[in-house]
Protein backbone atom coordinates (compact mmCIF):
# COMPACT_ATOMS: atom_id res chain seq x y z
CA UNK A 1 0.00 0.00 0.00
CA UNK A 2 1.13 3.51 -0.74
CA UNK A 3 0.85 6.52 1.57
CA UNK A 4 -2.33 8.49 0.76
CA UNK A 5 -0.53 11.66 1.82
CA UNK A 6 2.88 11.34 0.10
CA UNK A 7 1.48 9.10 -2.66
CA UNK A 8 4.90 7.60 -3.42
CA UNK A 9 6.00 5.96 -0.18
CA UNK A 10 5.13 2.38 0.62
CA UNK A 11 3.55 2.09 4.06
CA UNK A 12 5.60 0.13 6.56
CA UNK A 13 4.15 -2.16 9.20
CA UNK A 14 4.58 -1.79 12.94
CA UNK A 15 2.93 -3.95 15.54
CA UNK A 16 1.05 -3.09 18.70
CA UNK A 17 -0.15 -6.07 20.76
CA UNK A 18 -0.40 -8.28 17.65
CA UNK A 19 -2.24 -5.56 15.68
CA UNK A 20 -0.49 -4.45 12.51
CA UNK A 21 -0.58 -0.70 11.89
CA UNK A 22 0.68 0.74 8.62
CA UNK A 23 2.66 3.98 8.68
CA UNK A 24 4.61 6.27 6.39
CA UNK A 25 8.25 6.75 7.45
CA UNK A 26 8.34 10.24 5.90
CA UNK A 27 5.12 11.99 6.94
CA UNK A 28 4.45 9.70 9.96
CA UNK A 29 0.82 9.20 8.94
CA UNK A 30 -0.87 6.02 10.15
CA UNK A 31 -3.40 3.75 8.44
CA UNK A 32 -5.71 1.59 10.55
CA UNK A 33 -7.63 -1.15 8.78
CA UNK A 34 -11.29 -1.59 9.66
CA UNK A 35 -11.77 -2.86 13.23
CA UNK A 36 -8.18 -2.17 14.30
CA UNK A 37 -9.31 0.88 16.26
CA UNK A 38 -11.72 -1.36 18.20
CA UNK A 39 -8.95 -3.85 18.96
CA UNK A 40 -6.57 -1.09 20.08
CA UNK A 41 -9.19 0.45 22.39
CA UNK A 42 -10.27 -2.99 23.64
CA UNK A 43 -13.93 -2.30 22.97
CA UNK A 44 -16.71 -3.16 20.50
CA UNK A 45 -18.27 -0.24 18.61
CA UNK A 46 -19.06 0.84 15.08
CA UNK A 47 -15.92 2.73 14.12
CA UNK A 48 -17.67 4.91 11.56
CA UNK A 49 -20.42 5.87 14.04
CA UNK A 50 -18.06 7.83 16.33
CA UNK A 51 -17.39 10.32 13.52
CA UNK A 52 -19.48 12.97 11.83
CA UNK A 53 -19.00 13.96 8.20
CA UNK A 54 -17.52 17.38 7.74
CA UNK A 55 -16.82 19.74 4.87
CA UNK A 56 -13.39 21.30 4.76
CA UNK A 57 -11.27 23.00 2.14
CA UNK A 58 -8.69 20.21 2.17
CA UNK A 59 -7.58 17.92 -0.65
CA UNK A 60 -9.28 14.53 -0.56
CA UNK A 61 -6.99 11.54 -0.16
CA UNK A 62 -7.45 8.12 -1.72
CA UNK A 63 -7.88 4.99 0.37
CA UNK A 64 -4.64 2.98 0.18
CA UNK A 65 -6.72 -0.23 -0.09
CA UNK A 66 -9.31 0.55 -2.80
CA UNK A 67 -8.22 3.97 -4.19
CA UNK A 68 -11.68 5.45 -3.52
CA UNK A 69 -11.61 9.05 -2.33
CA UNK A 70 -11.99 9.09 1.44
CA UNK A 71 -14.56 11.11 3.35
CA UNK A 72 -13.53 13.91 5.68
CA UNK A 73 -14.82 13.29 9.20
CA UNK A 74 -14.32 14.64 12.72
CA UNK A 75 -15.39 13.84 16.24
CA UNK A 76 -18.59 15.57 17.42
CA UNK A 77 -16.78 16.75 20.57
CA UNK A 78 -13.76 18.11 18.63
CA UNK A 79 -14.38 19.18 15.05
CA UNK A 80 -11.06 21.04 14.71
CA UNK A 81 -9.20 17.86 13.68
CA UNK A 82 -10.28 16.20 10.44
CA UNK A 83 -9.67 12.53 9.72
CA UNK A 84 -9.95 10.59 6.45
CA UNK A 85 -12.18 7.51 6.42
CA UNK A 86 -12.75 5.06 3.57
CA UNK A 87 -16.43 5.08 2.48
CA UNK A 88 -16.05 1.37 1.65
CA UNK A 89 -15.12 0.72 5.32
CA UNK A 90 -11.54 -0.35 4.62
CA UNK A 91 -10.08 1.86 7.33
CA UNK A 92 -9.03 5.28 8.59
CA UNK A 93 -6.04 7.48 7.66
CA UNK A 94 -4.46 9.70 10.31
CA UNK A 95 -2.01 12.45 9.42
CA UNK A 96 0.87 12.93 11.85
CA UNK A 97 -0.45 13.46 15.39
CA UNK A 98 -4.11 12.87 14.49
CA UNK A 99 -4.23 9.32 15.85
CA UNK A 100 -2.92 10.54 19.20
CA UNK A 101 -5.51 13.32 19.17
CA UNK A 102 -8.32 10.87 18.42
CA UNK A 103 -7.29 8.52 21.22
CA UNK A 104 -7.03 11.42 23.70
CA UNK A 105 -10.64 12.31 22.82
CA UNK A 106 -11.84 8.77 23.59
CA UNK A 107 -10.82 8.35 27.26
CA UNK A 108 -13.78 6.09 28.08
CA UNK A 109 -12.28 3.05 26.33
CA UNK A 110 -10.11 0.55 28.26
CA UNK A 111 -7.16 0.55 25.83
CA UNK A 112 -6.74 4.32 25.63
CA UNK A 113 -3.98 4.86 28.22
CA UNK A 114 -1.67 2.03 27.17
CA UNK A 115 -1.96 2.86 23.46
CA UNK A 116 -1.22 6.56 24.09
CA UNK A 117 1.91 5.60 26.00
CA UNK A 118 3.00 3.35 23.14
CA UNK A 119 2.35 6.08 20.54
CA UNK A 120 4.40 8.59 22.50
CA UNK A 121 7.28 6.11 22.69
CA UNK A 122 7.20 5.18 19.00
CA UNK A 123 6.63 8.65 17.53
CA UNK A 124 8.28 10.66 20.32
CA UNK A 125 5.17 12.76 20.88
CA UNK A 126 5.35 15.43 23.52
CA UNK A 127 2.81 15.32 26.34
CA UNK A 128 0.35 18.18 26.06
Amino acid sequence: MFCPNCKKNILLIMEYENIELDFCPDCLGVWLDAEELQWILESQFDEQSIFIKTTVDETKKKCPRCQTYMQKVSLPQNDKIVYDICPENHGIWFDRGELENLIQNLPEFPGTHSFLQWLKTIFHYQSE
